[in-house]
């Protein structure tokens, strides 16, 4: 049974599949999925593009006893993929959950286009979802489309975290997204903004959530300001380098971005 900071122990590999899974998004998940588990929140793992496996892996690993996951990519259909926004790969995919540990009698492997899945086959097949990951295709309708599964998917507890959202390359995300949120049918809220991810639950849970991630050592260091969104306040764990920024300044960003361990060494 995968135990605490085991997610954590995956991203810091060397050795990763290749894909797009940032530290800082990494450490919110692990305190996510930690959170639920010492409240006893149970629940399934779903992941719309999970590409080779980068980021299914680790939300894997922060499953327990029979929680199970689901897993939905076009993989070698790629005339679907409209926007080039990932081409996976099933071969690799499953190579790489082998490699890291992840038993294929605990996840369900559906290569469908995800507007083609409905929530009552993710229900029947691994049950509601603790951690609903967004990360598919990046046009308007097919961000809405994909929204409207997970809110369907998601147990009350659940946490939807979208990817790219705010993304200056992939505007059609936030488009989406705005779309979805104008006509759900769940009280379903962000509460907290990562590196590349914008995390979602109901309306019910953002305090919890918010608490866990608070409680973080290592979130405490990125945490870079408070935003009233939506009618939530929360918080946003994200730095960017920009060229006008000074050389102090720009240095101590790029180590937070892309040396975490080295910029975190003796506060976690």
């Amino acid at each position: 049974m995968p135990s605490k900071g085991d997610l954590i122990r995956y991203v810091r590999r060397k050795d990763l599949p290749q894909g797009w899974l940032a530290r800082t998004d990494a450490e919110i998940l692990q305190a996510v999925m930690d959170a639920q588990r010492a409240a006893g929140l149970a629940g399934s793992a779903v992941e719309i593009g999970v590409h080779h496996g980068r980021s299914m892996i680790a939300i894997c690993l922060g499953l327990v006893d029979n929680e199970k996951a689901y897993a939905i990519d076009i993989f070698d259909q790629q005339h679907l993929n409209k926007d080039g926004s990932g081409r996976g790969n099933r071969d690799i995919f499953e190579k790489n959950l082998a490699k890291f540990g992840v038993a294929p009698s605990t996840i369900v492997i559906d290569p469908r286009p995800s507007d083609e899945v409905k929530p009552q086959d993710i229900l029947e097949a691994v049950g509601p979802a603790r951690i609903f990951s967004v990360d598919g295709g990046h046009w308007t309708s097919i961000v809405q489309s994909d929204l409207r599964l997970a809110e369907a998917s998601i147990a009350p507890h659940g946490v939807i975290a979208l990817d790219d959202f705010h993304r200056l390359e992939w505007p059609e995300v936030s488009a989406g997204y705005f779309a979805w949120f104008g006509e759900r049918t769940k009280p379903v809220v962000p509460f907290a903004m990562g590196y590349n991810k914008l995390y979602l639950c109901q309306q019910q849970q953002v305090a919890f959530y918010q608490q866990a991630l608070a409680a973080s050592r290592y979130l405490k260091l990125y945490r870079a300001k408070e935003v009233e969104f939506q009618d939530v306040r929360m918080p946003v764990y994200h730095r960017m380098l920009f060229p006008d920024m000074d050389l102090r300044t720009r240095l101590t960003h790029y180590l937070m971005i892309f040396h975490p361990d080295y910029y975190t060494r003796g506060e976690v």
